[in-house]
């Protein structure tokens, strides 16, 4: 009996040891009932004095102890086990929606709460991997899972800033404004301008066909439509050269100044401004231009569209004042309407 019984007290500690009261805590309940039983068993067995002790039946009892608890055991490690790979599978996948979203917010400008938001999911990845350095896998994959959520609003607003992307009216209203004005150059013989906000490029046409195309930035706020002075959006519409500025006219190498705000972008603002879709006090501003410096690859701008100066001196030679510029988000469903339909669960938009 006593070796019986020092196995199964091995087996019950050994138990606790890997674990079992966090991750088998009912199985250990059994095994160290089991045990109390085998023991009390035991204990009256001894006291007989007549007849002799029934040594068979403490011995199965602390056999079945000793089950009990390697069984114990076997669950809590693969439980353990089971644990630690989805809080390390959580954990990245946390770190890639954390970065995705990161990655999202530098090219989308989101706003200061949204980047607040971000930064609690990265502080919450990083608190999933101290628990998991510690073996507290629950907590880690409670923080993980945070952290995704977290970063799911960052990419939920972000969708819906983008929508129209993915809206079929507006794709098509983008594109009618192209075909008339590579229509217009085709009709006059003369150069034309297109910006392609989502590609980040302009294109020269010269007698209705494409002569050239260059890569640009734009405002920091580039997927909006310009709405108001300083909101960092670069608008959208049909524009005309109003004035050539050369080297020693523009800070920025040389610019073409365009008539923004025309009479459309002059009649939205009101509209706004009487819905009270605009900050108090807004303005419409102004001075938006294609001009010089740019080449940076990010976009820094206030609204206009900058090149860089060699790219900017070959659209200068070619373009003069009346020159059509028409400035557009897309000419296709792209990337972000992609993006803004699978965000929003898809189906949503209307492709063109």
């Amino acid at each position: 009996m006593a070796a019986a019984a020092e196995s199964a007290r091995a087996a019950v500690a050994q138990a606790r040891s890997a674990g079992a009261a966090t991750w088998a805590p009912l199985e250990l309940e059994h095994a160290e009932q089991t045990s109390r039983e085998a023991l009390t068993a035991q204990r009256v067995e001894q006291t007989r004095l007549w007849p002799i002790p029934a040594a068979d039946r403490v011995v199965g009892a602390y056999v079945a102890t000793e089950k009990a608890a390697r069984t114990a055991a076997s669950v809590a490690e693969e439980r353990r086990s089971r644990a630690a790979a989805n809080a390390a599978a959580q954990i990245d996948a946390a770190q890639r929606i954390v970065s995705a979203s990161e990655a999202l917010a530098v090219r989308l400008r989101v706003g200061k709460e949204r980047r607040s938001l971000l930064t609690a999911a990265r502080l919450a990845v990083e608190e999933a991997r101290a628990y998991q350095r510690a073996g507290d896998y629950r907590s880690a994959t409670v923080r993980a899972l945070r952290a995704g959520e977290l970063s799911a609003q960052v990419q939920d607003h972000a969708a819906s800033v983008v929508a129209r992307y993915a809206d079929g009216d507006t794709i098509a209203r983008w594109r009618r404004w192209i075909a008339e004005t590579v229509a217009w150059s085709k009709r006059q013989g003369r150069v034309a301008i297109v910006v392609f906000k989502e590609s980040h490029r302009l294109t020269v046409y010269n007698r209705g066909a494409a002569v050239a195309t260059y890569p640009v930035d734009l405002g920091f706020n580039w997927t909006a439509d310009k709405r108001h002075e300083g909101d960092g959006a670069t608008p959208e519409g049909r524009y005309r050269v109003v004035a050539r500025l050369g080297q020693r006219a523009s800070i920025y190498h040389k610019a073409l100044l365009l008539d923004y705000p025309n009479a459309d972008d002059r009649a939205e603002f009101a509209r706004a401004r009487r819905s009270g879709d605009l900050p108090a006090g807004a303005r419409i501003g102004g001075l938006i231009e294609i001009h010089g410096e740019g080449g940076r690859n990010q976009d820094w701008t206030d609204g206009c569209v900058a090149l860089a100066n060699d790219d900017m001196d070959r659209v200068f030679e070619r373009a003069g004042v009346g020159t059509p510029v028409t400035i557009v988000g897309s000419d296709e469903y792209g990337a972000i309407a992609e993006f803004a339909d699978r965000q929003r669960g898809g189906g949503n938009g209307r492709r063109p």
